[in-house]
């Protein structure tokens, strides 16, 4: 054979033979092939994952990504995992894919069940910013906070070196109500900013709002309107620690940029005061504030499991409800203990609890106006009556506001023994006239003109 063929022939065998070994090494990934497993570790809570891949893994390469099911994911084939998650079912998934092939991805599962709460997701930790911020993992409607007197401008090295004080110019951020809403499973929840109409704005924004007042300095707007989707988080960084709250700030916007976030340094907190620092420039002071005396006054602390029950104060102290006309003072009406029908509302009891809820027991009867005589059956639109169809809402929730400089009691889906008309059914914004431990006198204002009367609730605590 020419020498010069055979050579070509011998080069032509070679390429064939390594084209064959190259087939031969990428080897097709099946389902048979891979095996996940999830088996338990050290605790309820950690469990050790393994990948194994019945291939050759250095000739034909893999990727594998693991989805714990609780919002992790790991990329190793082996290790442990803690789940700090409440009690529930979780689904972790495997996937496995060869990069040198064209086979499906491998998807395996396996279901992890925990009976318990990981102690770990949300600790009530009293000490803690969480805490204080919130008011505990099971306080599902928030912790309202208002802004306090330490809301100010001053000098970064000097704080007790005033340049500017919120408090005098203008109202609009002193009757701001700021709520912070836990999340069961880490440091963040939702942030509620109610403007009461009003918001206080640099001067760097009036270009989104030009119908403020005062454009060339800080300026109240009325058509800013809170993000209904607004967020906090707690971080941690370089030893510091930060509150983030993302579309939204606290009662004062500095610059365009704090309408879709801003973030505050935590310089002291505790449940009754938080001083924040405005980040991007630390002179900007704001102090937050809630009345813990007032909270444990009307539901006896976070200690009281069982709330604090309040009743219509007895005969022998007077009416526990009088209905005055508003401008004189003139007594129209008493709901006294011999009214007629006035019992219904006598055996009733109004338990407030410091997680914001509240709850009415009616004994299986109310006494009502008749302006909400409609809504039942036998109601009596001549006059007050007593239904057995009015049944205590179970999500019935309390709060405190303050409408044009006066501290209120707020309560939703819940009434003082005896409700004046519909919409207090729903949602009653009641003035504070008195708050002890052992008496609270609110009082309501209801019709208009000549029909414009006051009706003042005196309940005792049990």
């Amino acid at each position: 054979m020419n020498n010069k063929y055979f050579k070509l022939a011998a080069f032509i065998a070679i390429i064939t033979l390594m084209a064959c070994n190259s087939d031969d090494s990428i080897q097709k990934l099946t389902e048979d092939k891979v095996t996940f497993e999830m088996t338990p570790g050290s605790d309820e809570f950690t469990y050790n994952y393994s990948v194994k891949i019945d291939i050759d893994t250095v000739k034909t390469p893999v990727s594998v990504v693991i989805y714990f099911g609780d919002g992790h994911q790991s990329n190793n084939i082996s290790g442990s995992h803690e789940y700090i998650v409440l009690a529930g079912s979780y689904t972790a998934q495997c996937y496995v894919s060869a990069k040198n092939s064209k086979s499906e991805v491998i998807k395996k599962y396996k279901i992890i069940v925990f009976q318990n709460d990981n102690e770990k997701v949300f600790a009530d930790n009293p000490s803690s910013l969480l805490f204080a911020l919130t008011g505990g993992k099971n306080n599902i409607t928030g912790k309202v906070w208002s802004i306090g007197d330490k809301t100010v401008v001053c000098n970064p090295q000097n704080r007790n070196q005033i340049w500017y004080d919120f408090n005098g110019p203008d109202p609009s951020m002193l009757n701001d109500f700021l709520t912070f809403t836990p999340n069961e499973l880490e440091m963040s929840g939702k942030f509620y900013l109610n403007n009461n109409g009003d918001t206080f704005m640099s001067h760097y924004l009036k270009e989104l709002f030009p119908t403020g007042r005062d454009a060339a300095g800080s300026f109240v707007t009325t058509d800013y309107q809170p993000s209904t989707d607004a967020t906090w988080k707690i971080t941690e960084e370089n030893s510091k620690t930060y509150l983030t709250i993302y579309k939204g700030f606290i009662s004062y916007a500095i610059l365009p940029e704090d309408l879709e976030g801003t973030v505050y340094e935590v310089a002291s907190y505790s449940t009754s005061s938080i001083i924040l620092w405005y980040k991007n420039d630390p002179k900007w002071q704001f102090e937050l504030v809630t009345d813990e005396k007032k909270i444990n006054e009307l539901t006896g602390g976070s200690e009281a499991e069982n709330g604090k029950s309040w009743r219509l104060r007895p005969h022998n102290q007077g009416s526990g409800i009088i209905m005055t006309r508003t401008w004189t003072g003139e007594v129209w009406w008493t709901v006294n203990a011999s009214a007629q029908g006035s019992a219904a509302a006598y055996d009733d009891i109004l338990t407030f609890y410091a997680d914001g809820r509240a709850k009415l027991e009616n004994h299986g009867d109310s006494y009502l106006n008749e302006a909400t005589a409609g809504l039942f059956s036998d109601g009596n639109p001549a006059g007050s009556f007593v239904t057995k169809q009015y049944k205590p809402s179970e999500n019935a929730t309390w709060s405190f506001a303050r409408v044009n400089g006066i501290n209120c009691l707020k309560l939703n889906k819940v009434f003082p023994m005896y409700a004046i008309n519909i919409a207090v059914m729903e949602e009653g914004i009641y003035e504070i006239v008195e708050m002890s431990d052992n008496l609270l006198y609110i009082k309501i204002v209801a019709g208009t003109g000549e029909w414009d009367v006051t009706w003042n609730y005196y309940l005792v605590s049990e």
